[in-house]
């Protein structure tokens, strides 16, 4: 009995590798700099058209980190569907924008 409660101690231990604190920093940082590289494709698009692609792309993508970083809340899960499904939306009027230009 106790040799089994010292394996499944170990076998826990293997999986709590990463700091949960030090992931949630990283996940912040990710967003930050996803929104910066979003903010600086906004001021490009305003210089040129080429870019507004790009643009709806890095915002889809900022939304999603968005959500990556509030998913386990349970107090902001409405927040989370909501900007996934906006972070869709953008994806699919970019797809559609590309293919209209394109012809």
């Amino acid at each position: 009995m106790k040799k089994e409660k010292i394996k499944s101690k170990k076998k826990e231990e293997k999986y709590k590798l990463v700091d949960t604190k030090k992931l949630k920093k990283v996940e912040l940082i990710i967003s930050i700099f996803v929104g910066v590289i979003f903010l600086v494709l906004l001021v490009l698009t305003m210089t040129n058209e080429v870019f507004i692609p790009a643009t709806l792309i890095s915002f889809a993508l900022f939304l999603f980190c968005i959500c990556y970083y509030y998913i386990e809340d349970e107090k902001k899960k409405k927040l989370v569907y909501t900007l996934f499904g906006l972070g869709v939306l953008l994806i699919i009027i970019e797809v559609v924008y590309t293919l209209v230009k394109i012809s």
